[in-house]
């Protein structure tokens, strides 16, 4: 039976993998545009990924003069909703037009039909990379995809100084919104030791490693208030002795959790998320376990090297530290100095300047 359901994976598993690589641009060929075609594989809610692309896709068309054009390959009936709440100022379309002026790509999917597109339009192609997609896939078919998006277009635009990337590169800095980020503490109490991101459905941000975390938090003291947030089905899997705040209804109670924690740890290994410099904003010291096998993708402050337990007893240490607050705003001012976060009013700044350089 074991043997059977491996084959089964396998089989499912493969055929997972041509559906997904068999998908093609569809286009409208009366249809011709001066503007811009932002490539969106599939409209994804609740994504902060997503919810950065449209800023950065909003500065870039306000920049350029040109109307935003985004394109979903994967439909759904929740794009229009989701279309609204990230605020893309431009119009969301199923078929791209004829030809367009510039394109900018969020995902390594359709790469080889993107370079066709650009040829054929005389168009400049950007990238918008924010993390290393390879690493999802083990040496692979998608793996082979992953890796060749970097080999492709004209220029890349990257969130954070971190990763090293071929050709053209513009690095933009995080923006974090301090009207809704702040340490206002009006009403609110630290009444949180450690707040842990913990979403199974992200891989990359590594849930059942917050588990191991926390278990060991317990052991060291088992009167440790630790808080679990980011997915309402943690508390279905999760045995540990925590407490569940589920997906927050609004950015602003977001906010006030983050104001309510000492620390708040977020799995940062291998790309930067907003979470740790939205944490720090609110006075919360953001820390994340850290592996070594890319030197260029470094955190000072926030990324911590060592086992879980060793990780743990960092982490306990600065729960008993008093002056973490003010460490948290030190670290916050050094971000805003290095241009590695910025104001989200200055945002749309910074990409217009990195137009000249596009």
């Amino acid at each position: 039976m074991k043997e059977i359901l491996k084959k089964l994976f396998y089989l499912m598993d493969y055929r997972r993998t041509a559906r997904t690589l068999g998908d093609r641009l569809r286009f409208d060929e009366l249809n011709q545009s001066g503007g811009i075609a932002l490539v969106i594989y599939r409209l994804e809610s609740r994504s902060g990924g997503q919810r950065n692309i449209a800023r950065i896709a909003n500065a870039l068309s306000e920049g350029f003069g040109k109307q935003l054009l985004v394109y979903v390959q994967n439909k759904s009936k929740q794009d229009e909703a989701i279309f609204r709440d990230y605020a893309f100022n431009g119009s969301l379309i199923y078929n791209l037009p004829k030809s367009v002026q510039n394109i900018i790509t969020t995902t390594w999917l359709l790469g080889d039909e993107i370079s066709e597109y650009a040829r054929r339009c005389n168009a400049k192609w950007m990238h918008i990379i924010q993390d290393y997609d390879e690493l999802f896939f083990p040496i692979s078919t998608k793996y082979f995809h992953a890796a060749r998006v970097k080999v492709g277009p004209d220029a890349f635009l990257a969130s954070g100084k971190w990763m090293k990337l071929p050709g053209h590169t513009v690095y933009l800095p995080f923006p974090v919104d301090r009207e809704i980020y702040n340490r206002s503490s009006a009403g609110v109490t630290r009444d949180i030791d450690v707040l842990m991101f913990h979403k199974p459905e992200l891989p990359r941000r590594c849930a059942y490693l917050c588990e191991e975390i926390a278990n060991e938090l317990l052991i060291m003291n088992p009167n440790i208030r630790i808080g679990f947030y980011g997915a309402k089905q943690s508390k279905w899997v999760v045995k540990s002795k925590v407490t569940h705040f589920g997906a927050l209804p609004s950015l602003e109670q977001l906010a006030v959790l983050y104001r309510r924690s000492k620390i708040g740890i977020s799995l940062n290994l291998t790309n930067p998320s907003l979470i740790p410099f939205e944490q720090m904003a609110c006075g919360c010291y953001p820390l994340s376990p850290h592996i070594e096998g890319y030197p260029e993708f470094d955190l000072p402050g926030i990324h911590v090297d060592g086992s879980v337990k060793e990780f743990a007893t960092h982490v306990l240490d600065m729960v008993n530290n008093d002056k973490r607050e003010e460490l948290a705003q030190i670290l916050d001012t050094e971000y805003i100095t290095n241009g590695f976060i910025c104001g989200k009013d200055e945002f749309p700044a910074y990409v217009k300047s990195a137009k000249e350089m596009l």
